[in-house]
């Protein structure tokens, strides 16, 4: 367990599959040795059984007669002589065939030799022939011994089994067919036919010395052919790891290469498509930051300016009241400083005010409250708000009634009053504002012109940022706080519209307000 721990904790995949495929390999190795030594010797076994089979089948359905079994054997296998007396001149008995004998050739020429296994095997001591037996255990021919190879065997040969059975003999191992006699009958006897197994253990010994020479060997051949191949294998992954590290985050157009249609082109087709996610996310993220920082800026400009617009009234409204109570001011100079005090007050008023609409604008609260409005009405609203301050006329043309929107109808009319006080503090008394209102498509458009000193190009694209203001310079009477555009800008997209501007220096400029046409109800 502990070296299966270490060969997981290598850190190369390298060693780890060189590592893991001789394991496997040397396994797969060892069972095909088991087995092909298991199916050797099962088939060499089976041969030998089939050779005793085929031996023992002759002498099996054609026995010597019962009678004569008990006469001493033929010539061809003679008793050991008495101590006591010299070996017979010869064979005692008459010229019958000797049952365990090899067949003659047919042609006359010289016998074949006998299949009882002593042929096949190292003689051992005494003849290794097969041994008819009694039911009682004792042989059936005077000159072989009375004693079963195999005790056991013969018991249940005794019963009607036949059976092959391995056993020591002599300190050798055999190989044992025991079955009943005759075939056919009631059985009066046991024969037993033996093998020798010796040289079948001798074959099978250096079959193995040869599978053990040869298994590491083949073993360590693989070792390096898999080591070889494994190289080769990774050999991609080594060109994508060595690409994939040059890829950085200020460039993330690169790509791997991908090279033919295995499993390391789909890894490089994957990390491709994730490196065009990620320059994708990269993109927005810089698109974000951007933003953030855009809107850092903007948020740093809004406090200096909106602190710088606040300073002014508050100012004003200090040196006046410093003024007034240092001295014994007369009724006049009491009056006009209370004057510029409530004119600075109603400045610091509507800044706030429209501090605080803009607030409401980012918190996502402008356009509630909506209901169907004439848009003529709006217009006249506007403009008579504004009548008061004087300077060049206004005009409001509506081509189709009745045209209607769908909005707040005091946030809409603060739009309106942005635009005409900007065309009127921008036009000669002696000028022309015009505003016309008519249907295009779903929408309304309604265009505030005005023929005042216009705006320079330059600056058109600015026009609605907050305390944004063309000419740096211009006093505060004159200029505004520069809130003024960004409110209509708010104001026309939190109800679903647009504006946009048009301006040429010397011949005024044009204010485009998109809003959603609305069929007037009842």
């Amino acid at each position: 367990m502990k070296l299966l721990r270490r060969l997981f904790r290598v850190r190369s995949v390298r060693t780890r599959l060189m590592i893991w495929n001789s394991l496997a390999l040397a396994l797969l190795l060892g069972a095909l040795g088991v087995v092909l030594q298991y199916t050797a010797r099962a088939s060499m076994l089976a041969l030998v059984d089939r050779e005793l089979e085929r031996s023992i089948r002759p002498l099996i359905e054609r026995p010597p007669r019962l009678p004569e079994l008990s006469r001493p054997p033929i010539a061809r296998f003679p008793p050991p002589p008495a101590p006591d007396r010299p070996p017979p001149p010869g064979p005692i008995f008459d010229h019958r065939p000797d049952p365990f004998a090899p067949p003659e050739d047919p042609r006359g020429q010289n016998p074949a030799p006998a299949d009882t296994g002593g042929s096949r095997g190292r003689p051992l001591s005494g003849a290794l022939r097969p041994r008819f037996l009694n039911l009682q255990g004792e042989s059936l021919i005077r000159a072989d011994p009375s004693e079963p190879y195999d005790p056991a065997a013969f018991a249940q040969a005794a019963r009607g089994a036949r059976l092959f059975t391995t056993v020591q003999w002599e300190g050798e191992p055999i190989r044992v067919l025991s079955r009943p006699f005759p075939p056919r009958g009631p059985i009066v006897g046991v024969v037993q036919a033996p093998y020798p197994l010796t040289e079948i253990q001798r074959a099978m010994a250096g079959m193995n010395r040869a599978l053990l020479i040869l298994l590491p060997i083949a073993l360590f051949c693989a070792g390096m052919g898999g080591a070889l191949l494994t190289d080769r294998v990774l050999r991609p992954v080594r060109r994508l790891s060595r690409k994939a590290a040059q890829i950085g985050a200020q460039d993330l157009s690169e790509r791997l290469k991908v090279e033919g249609e295995d499993e390391f082109a789909t890894l490089a087709s994957t990390f491709n498509e994730m490196l065009a996610r990620l320059e994708v996310s990269f993109a927005e993220q810089q698109r974000l930051i951007a933003q953030l920082q855009e809107m850092v800026a903007q948020q740093q400009r809004f406090t200096a300016d909106a602190s710088h617009e606040l300073r002014t009234p508050l100012t004003i409204i200090k040196a006046n009241t410093s003024l007034l109570l240092s001295g014994k001011p007369t009724a006049e100079e009491y009056r006009q400083g209370i004057e510029e005090v409530d004119a600075a007050a109603a400045a610091m008023s509507r800044l706030v005010q429209d501090l605080l609409l803009l607030a409401r604008s980012d918190a996502g609260r402008l356009g509630q409250n909506r209901e169907t409005l004439s848009v003529r009405s709006v217009l006249e609203q506007a403009a008579a708000r504004v009548s008061s301050q004087g300077g060049a006329p206004v005009s409001i043309a509506v081509r189709e009634e009745p045209l209607c929107v769908d909005g707040n109808g005091e946030e809409l009319i603060r739009l309106f009053i942005n635009l005409l006080e900007n065309a009127l503090r921008y036009t000669p008394p002696d000028g022309q504002i015009t505003v016309n209102a008519e249907r295009r498509g779903g929408q309304t458009v309604i265009m505030v012109r005005d023929t005042g000193c216009g705006i320079a190009p330059e600056h058109l694209p600015h026009l609605g940022e907050r305390f944004y203001r063309v000419d740096l310079s211009r006093a505060r009477p004159d200029g505004g706080s520069g809130l003024g555009l960004s409110i209509c800008r708010s104001i026309a997209e939190a109800h679903g519209g647009s504006i946009a501007f048009e301006s040429r220096v010397g011949a005024g400029t044009t204010v485009i307000v998109t809003l959603p046409s609305m069929e007037q109800a009842g």
